[in-house]
């Protein structure tokens, strides 16, 4: 389907659908593991990706993408190690310096090692990262499959479950108004922290499931940024909306400040 937002927007890149599905469509490329940031460079650039637990790239990409549940336990060194992965690293502790040498017997990527060693950084304590890991979503997957393809490649049958928009800095004010165009309240978008792949996957999932769903913000995670901007460019956010308030979005387009005098004034320089 051609989507009016998209056409009001200009934008670059296709709005992509992605939702589960018991099998991979038949036209799809099986994702090799890699991060999911690759998916959605592949998408945004017109192919139809199928990924699931096997082929996730990371330990948390199954976990960002809904297709099973968070399990810290399972990352190198566990769950301990991966507390201290995201906030202060493991170099300073004999269990983390004997899973960073059996990293490197085992020949894991040099930046791997590092950021075990060093920490993300990310969260300030370990503590902190055990509270993140408490508040995030938990849903039950629809398939063991997600697709990402290119919205207007939609086949018979397909239905989005969300809907994901890659923008530059105007398309995303734009969309963040248009989405409390006729709503109530101030907060119907949020920007959760999160991984790339959850921004796009585990949060709109959840979203979709609740009454009043909100848009997602997405794409902030510094390290699938890192990916990113090899490959859609340095100023590309997503903006991920559950398909029933993007078919509400898409119906009021017209009656919007998307056919007024400031947005077509942004739209002409």
């Amino acid at each position: 389907m051609l989507s009016s937002i998209a056409q009001a927007l200009s934008l670059k890149y296709p709005p992509l659908a992605i939702f589960y599905a018991k099998e991979a469509p038949v036209a799809s490329e099986k994702f090799k593991p890699m991060c999911v940031m690759h998916a959605v460079a592949k998408a945004a650039m017109g192919k139809t990706v199928a990924i699931t637990q096997g082929t996730c790239g990371c330990p948390g990409a199954g976990q960002g993408l809904g297709l099973e549940p968070s399990c810290p336990d399972d990352f190198p060194g566990g769950r301990e190690c991966f507390l201290r992965f995201l906030s202060i690293g493991n170099q300073d502790w004999d269990h983390g310096c004997a899973m960073m040498e059996k990293l490197i017997e085992g020949g894991a990527p040099k930046i791997l090692i590092d950021e075990f060693a060093e920490g993300e950084g990310f969260v300030k304590t370990p503590e902190l990262v055990a509270q993140y890991l408490e508040e995030v979503p938990r849903i039950e997957p629809e398939g063991p499959y997600v697709v990402v393809k290119p919205l207007e490649a939609l086949e018979t049958g397909e239905k989005p479950k969300v809907v994901a928009f890659l923008v530059e800095p105007d398309q995303l004010s734009a969309l963040t108004v248009l989405t409390n165009f006729a709503r109530p309240g101030i907060d119907n978008v949020r920007i959760p922290f999160c991984s790339g792949c959850a921004s796009v996957g585990l949060f709109p999932f959840f979203e979709s499931e609740q009454t009043s769903p909100r848009a997602v913000i997405g794409l902030t995670d510094i390290s699938a940024r890192f990916f990113l901007r090899k490959l859609l460019g340095r100023n590309i956010l997503s903006f991920s909306v559950p398909w029933a308030l993007f078919e509400e979005m898409e119906g009021n387009v017209n009656e919007s400040f998307l056919t007024r005098h400031a947005w077509k004034t942004i739209m002409a320089e």
